[in-house]
């Protein structure tokens, strides 16, 4: 593995271990900007989109932006983009782990149709839709909606309840339908690689727009480009790495920058 990749690595997993150091009594506040829930044990901060969903459900919008998540994910992302996709989150940490499953089912007609698709990239558009009637929509108008049914929420709150406080757990009406949710999540990262990130994720979809301005981004200097093609076929989210400039949907692993065999691929500070 090379070295940067095992830094991001190492990275992933450090702040998996920081954010959940609540399952041995060390309450932190280093939940952000991972994609966790509001309601996970001894979190002493809450996930960007649940605060949001409370600002609109109250009604005090103006108010819960100016809450530490808000400015923590737009200090960051002003700095790094989306970089927090694929060096901080546990959920990227997990869809690298399934990575391998969801290349086995790229082989696959159908999936191998999704992935070379030209209407592909329409798809991306799903978590803009997610982010906007679930997130907001909904909540101003009927009430959370998303926080109910979330399947990472499920994952990073549900869960560690369950195996930390069995006995004090109790689901709500939304449970079962949270449940089905999450299962159709495992089975879209398992199918389709870097599926949560590219099509779903709202708090993704929040991100994204500050790759266009964020101090670190991904630069192909194509005078050294052979065009040999190898950092389109690597990269997790399925970007067409040579045309790209400042692409909402780069994640910043650096996958494109360790397979370069020119180093026409660099991080760059601007």
């Amino acid at each position: 593995m090379k070295k940067l990749q095992l830094t991001r690595l190492l990275s992933q997993l450090g702040f998996l271990g920081i954010a959940n150091l609540g399952a041995v009594g060390i309450k932190t506040g280093f939940c952000f900007p991972f994609f966790y829930c509001h309601g996970c044990p001894y979190a002493s901060g809450a996930c960007p989109l649940g605060t949001l969903e409370h600002g609109l459900y109250k009604g005090h919008i103006v108010g819960q932006f100016l809450l530490f998540p808000f400015f923590i994910l737009g200090s960051t992302c002003m700095i790094f983009g989306r970089a927090a996709c694929g060096w901080i989150c546990p959920i990227g940490l997990l869809q690298r782990a399934t990575a391998p499953l969801a290349k086995k089912m790229g082989k696959y007609s159908f999936f191998k149709k999704l992935g070379n698709s030209s209407n592909e990239k329409y798809i991306r558009y799903v978590k803009y839709f997610v982010l906007i009637a679930l997130v907001f929509l909904t909540t101003a108008l009927v009430g959370f909606t998303f926080t109910d049914i979330c399947p990472v929420g499920m994952l990073t709150g549900t869960f560690p309840l369950l195996i930390l406080h069995p006995t004090s757990f109790t689901p709500n009406v939304f449970f079962p339908f949270a449940l089905s949710i999450f299962i159709l999540f495992i089975i879209l990262i398992v199918l389709v690689g870097r599926g949560w990130c590219r099509y779903v994720c709202p708090l993704g979809a929040l991100m994204a727009p500050f790759n266009k301005i964020s101090v670190l981004w991904v630069h192909v200097d194509r005078d050294k480009c052979i065009e040999c093609m190898a950092c389109v076929k690597i990269c997790p989210m399925k970007i067409d790495v040579l045309n790209m400039y400042r692409d909402p949907e780069c994640i910043l692993c650096g996958k494109c920058i360790t397979i370069c065999p020119t180093s026409a691929i660099k991080y760059k500070v601007t």
